[in-house]
């Protein structure tokens, strides 16, 4: 039983981002009920599918009248960024099989990133607590698409606009911790900037892409300008 006390902790410490999810879950089960999806068809989209925001896009574009092409094709560039979330979570999961990366692979949402990386900078990693954060999203994401399918029409508008600030809020507070730097400072910035200026004048979904891959090159080239910095200062100290 101990092995998955990992696995109740990730859990655990999604449930405030699960809230969040579910919330946003549900606007998802009204637009499908809107496009006259079946309850099983909705509920079996987040099931195989499981990616909140792709879903919301590719619903959107149907009511839309789009051709399934150019939704495969959005859909794509939407979940880009999983490839950069990965990358930055597989170095801590060398030591784990190929079938236990694809499972937290399959699991992985913004959410669960986001407790999984900060996890990882406290404590040993674990795949069990990256599962349990993943799985932790999915019971409240596949649940909250039956519940607006069914219930969504019944929820104040003004509580959608509530719960949108308070999704932005916890990943702010899961990230400041983690900035303890220039080269992470550097990179936090540069990303909201490119993100907020990308959201207003590119169209898509592109600004996501954009502001991950320059914010991190960013990032990344300042951390080796302050190690050679740092190492010439030690040379002529030692000089």
């Amino acid at each position: 039983m101990r092995k998955f006390e990992s696995l109740f902790k990730g859990f655990k410490d999604t449930l405030p981002l699960g809230i969040s999810v579910f919330l946003y879950g549900i606007v998802y089960g009204v637009l499908t009920h809107k496009l006259h999806f079946s309850i099983w068809a909705t509920l079996f989209m987040s099931l195989a599918v499981f990616a909140g925001a792709s879903q919301m896009t590719a619903v959107q574009m149907l009511m839309a009248g789009c051709g399934p092409w150019m939704i495969i094709i959005t859909v794509l560039i939407v979940n880009l960024r999983h490839y950069l979330m990965a990358a930055s979570l597989s170095p801590y999961l060398k030591g784990y099989s190929k079938p236990v990366k694809l499972i937290n692979a399959y699991f992985m949402t913004d959410e669960s990133y986001a407790v999984t990386y900060s996890c990882y900078q406290r404590v040993r990693p674990s795949a069990l607590y990256f599962l349990g954060s993943g799985l932790s999203v999915y019971i409240f994401w596949c649940s909250s698409g039956v519940f607006g399918y069914y219930c969504g029409n019944f929820i104040p508008v003004q509580l959608g606009h509530a719960l949108d600030f308070a999704f932005a809020a916890a990943f702010i507070g899961m990230l400041t911790p983690l900035v303890v730097d220039w080269p992470v400072a550097i990179t936090v910035l540069l990303a909201a900037v490119i993100s907020v200026i990308g959201s207003l004048y590119l169209p898509g979904k592109w600004y996501i892409i954009i502001a991950a891959v320059v914010a991190s090159g960013s990032g990344f080239l300042m951390y080796r300008i302050s190690r050679w910095k740092n190492a010439r200062m030690e040379m002529v100290h030692n000089e």
